[in-house]
């Protein structure tokens, strides 16, 4: 399977190399390694392009990121008696890091990003219409650097940053960087997707038109469009100034008065890679997920919010995402895990099993006693996009600044929630419809109709009104984060976990386990072992840090006490 596996991931990046590194398809005979060198950056692992190995271990144990946000987990009993140290964050027997210090999260990050130094490089080398050809490309790559750098303060907190991505100028003493203030990350950030959105379409109209042809052949994801790229730019800017804004308010709020009045996505930003996608094979993260079925049911605080009336599926009386996310159970209606382990490991002694693998829709459909996430659409989707952003994720933004008056949006709070859930189940029907698997032997379970408009609509509204009718801010916030897990639920669970972390929403439900009610809540992952074997003296001075209850800057400091968990299992 190694073999395999290594095989398919290199012929991937051969056919890569193929199409983008020859001299000849470039630029006329002229040698320019400049578009390749960001395609490349544009497509690698762990970036925008989730990784095989990352997911695998994210979801396999039922005890890492995925497994404590509650956004999939195994069907848990006794069984698995690894999760009796589910509260243990101080040893970290109980939540499992792997997936992104095991994974090398942290180290590939930066050699990932390499391409941005050496690009930088090739463009001071040059000087006319040379240079101005290439700053485009070194101005997408440090979209993409800076993108890179703020989620690995959301997972880590304090990172090298300034005296990282110095290249060969650099000297030696940038080889061991010192680590920065988490805060002042951000702001640098903010500033430099600032720059970006205001001369990004000034570089791309000064390109030569050889230049305008070969950058919509090299840029894979949005096919030239050069405003998606600034509209992706601002709608990255505009959710780090919310992000920030819980500890920085005067700073963040006149600068999201500036990012709404500048380009932002009227479409879902998403694209596909050259090349079908085997979801059981290769090194795409669907693979992780295929080979992890065991670990894709869906937990009640999503069930929940989408299944409103009796267990089955009712159009108008529940959410018209619920039959494209996950899929019906061999008593065909829809059944949540729970975390309650006390109450669920009779009913599954009692003989509610479940079959472990997305390879065989019927053995799923007469054997699974709960459901789990619509292999179609998920681990069996041999067209999954690569996520950049979406219209429900823009809308939710917008309605966290109306509550909370961070901006002026044109609309209030509930009319963006409304927005937000009409998107969503739009995206959702679309992504679910690129799928082929198991065409026209099961299409009424994995390919769910539509419904039509006014359903679609009439479902918004009921949301909305929820959102009106909730307590204060704080319960608005609630209903504006469940929708948040609905729409990005396992596309998105590193977002996921920084809004948890950072609004404490949505509640959690409490993991029971042989009368324990336990109420975990991990802050960040730990800095690997070789920073601290590598980089020693920088290391001391974030080492006591180095832990899982630390909090990343932007958590207020009127959160930091509260736990997101509900009281019991019995809530609205």
């Amino acid at each position: 399977m190694i073999i395999i596996a290594v095989t398919t991931v290199s012929s991937c990046k051969k056919d890569l190399e193929d199409r983008y590194y020859n001299p000849d398809q470039l630029r006329g005979g002229t040698s320019d390694i400049v578009p390749g060198l960001f395609t490349q950056l544009l497509t690698t692992n762990k970036i925008f392009v989730q990784d095989y190995g990352e997911w695998f271990y994210l979801l396999s144990g039922g005890t890492s990121i995925t497994g404590y946000e509650q956004v999939c987990n195994r069907y848990i009993s006794y069984r698995y008696d690894w999760f009796s140290t589910y509260n243990d964050l101080t040893t970290g027997n109980g939540f499992d890091d792997y997936p992104i210090t095991g994974q090398s999260y942290f180290e590939s990050s930066y050699t990932r990003l390499k391409n941005w130094e050496t690009i930088k490089e090739e463009m001071d080398k040059r000087s006319g219409q040379d240079k101005t050809d290439a700053e485009l490309y070194f101005k997408l790559a440090t979209l993409i650097k800076v993108y890179q750098a703020a989620k690995l303060v959301d997972l880590f907190n304090s990172i090298p940053y300034s005296d990282a991505f110095q290249g060969s100028s650099g000297g030696t003493e940038h080889y061991f960087p010192a680590y920065d203030d988490p805060k002042a990350i951000y702001q640098s950030v903010i500033a430099d997707l600032g720059e970006l959105v205001n001369t990004l379409e000034a570089s791309y109209n000064q390109l030569s038109e050889v230049g305008k042809s070969t950058f919509r052949a090299q840029d894979v994801a949005f096919k030239g469009d050069i405003i998606k790229w600034v509209a992706f730019a601002n709608a990255t800017r505009l959710k780090l100034l919310v992000r920030i804004s819980g500890v920085e308010e005067a700073y963040a709020k006149p600068l999201i008065t500036e990012a709404l009045g500048k380009p932002l996505p009227t479409t879902d930003l998403t694209w596909q890679l050259w090349y079908t996608i085997d979801p059981t094979g290769g090194g795409f993260w669907l693979r992780g997920l295929y080979e992890t079925t065991y670990a894709a049911f869906v937990p009640g605080i999503i069930m929940k919010r989408m299944n409103y009336g009796a267990s089955t599926y009712d159009e108008g009386e529940d959410d018209p995402r619920l039959p494209v996310l996950a899929l019906p159970t061999k008593y065909n209606d829809y059944r949540a895990i729970s975390y309650n382990i006390d109450e669920q490991t009779p009913i599954y002694d009692g003989g509610d099993r479940y079959y472990p693998y997305a390879d065989d829709i019927r053995s799923s459909l007469e054997q699974n006693a709960k459901s789990m996430y619509n292999h179609a659409t998920f681990q069996q989707n041999a067209q999954m996009p690569i996520y950049m952003f979406s219209l429900a994720e823009l809308d939710l933004l917008k309605a966290e600044i109306a509550l909370k008056g961070l901006g002026a949006t044109g609309k209030t709070a509930g009319e963006h929630i409304r927005d937000a859930v009409s998107h969503s189940v739009d995206f959702w029907y679309w992504l679910n419809q690129l799928s082929v698997y198991e065409r026209g032997t099961a299409d009424a379970v994995l390919y769910p109709a539509k419904p039509s408009a006014g359903v679609i609509s009439g479902w918004a509204d009921k949301v909305g009104a929820r959102f009106d009718a909730a307590a204060g801010a704080d319960g608005k916030m609630e209903i504006l984060m469940q929708q948040k897990y609905i729409h990005l639920n396992l596309l998105h669970p590193y977002e996921l976990w920084a809004e948890l972390r950072r609004t404490r929403h949505p509640k959690l439900e409490p993991f029971t386990w042989r009368g324990n009610v336990w109420k975990p809540m991990p802050e960040r992952v730990r800095y690997p072992t070789s920073e601290q074997s590598a980089n020693p003296d920088n290391f001391r001075a974030v080492a006591d840090q180095n832990n899982l209850t630390s909090h990343i800057f932007w958590v207020p400091a009127a959160l930091r006490t509260v736990v997101p968990y509900w009281n019991d299992y019995n809530y609205e």
